[in-house]
Parts: structure tokens; sequence; C-alpha cells
């Protein structure tokens, strides 16, 4: 059973946006089902890896569409995105440095707030982004 699964309700109405946000939920999961079978630490190293440099990738995207597009709350989102970056990267030092474990409370942390994100921030551009063509 995975951790969290994509729904409609968390389209933002624009395609290579939702496919990202597909992405980091298999990602999420993935690291779970890992945990869960009691891979070991590279592996889950590994898989944090992935996550954190697909997570850099679609906020690239996003803020990318925020400056194309001039998005009016684009200060507001990429704060929220260099807070989860900082924190994730945190993680990562405290995981590859043997100062943390991955562990339920990390991973429904990642669950919530992208949920979350996706659900309160993410869509607030859907219909902007829409209006401007994006699709």
């Amino acid at each position: 059973m995975p951790l969290i699964t994509w729904e409609n309700k968390f389209s933002v109405g624009v395609k290579e946006l939702d496919n990202q946000h597909k992405k980091l939920i298999e990602l999420i999961n993935e690291l779970y089902d890992s945990m869960r079978a009691g891979h070991g630490k590279d592996v889950l190293k590994q898989i944090l890896n992935d996550l954190l440099e697909y997570t850099k990738y679609h906020f690239d995207t996003e803020e990318k569409y925020f400056i194309k597009y001039n998005y009016y709350g684009k200060t507001e989102h990429m704060k929220e995105h260099a807070e989860l970056k900082e924190k994730v990267m945190d993680l990562k030092q405290k995981v590859d440095g043997g100062k943390a474990v991955i562990s339920n409370e990390i991973l429904q942390f990642l669950k919530n707030w992208l949920s979350t994100h996706i659900m309160e921030s993410d869509k607030r551009y859907s219909s902007f982004f829409n209006d401007n063509g994006l699709n």
C-alpha cells in the first residue's frame, strides 16, 4: 500500500507539472517501500538523493514559469521551495553522516508537505497559468 496516492484533486491543470507531482509521489512511495522492506542505508540514501534532485528539478520548472509569466505569487512560493530544500538538504546531510535515519516521521513530513503544498500553494497558480496558455 503506497504512502500517498495521486488523486485528481491534486491536479493543477498543467500537464507537465501534474506529471512532475506524480513523479514526486512515486519517489516518496519508493522511499517508503524501501524502508518498510528493510533495505540498507545505501539504497535509502540513493532514493533520498533522487528525491532531492527531482524536487529541485520540479521547483526549477515551476519557478521558470513564475518568471516567464510574471506570476504575482512567485516571491512567497519560491520562499516555500527554498525552505523545503533547506530542510531536506539538512536531513540528507544527517542521514549521510549517520546522525539520522529515514523514519516514518520523516516520510509523513514529506507526504504532508507535498500534499499541502500542492493543494494550497500550487493550486493558486492553476488558473493564472491556464489563463496564460499553459495547460
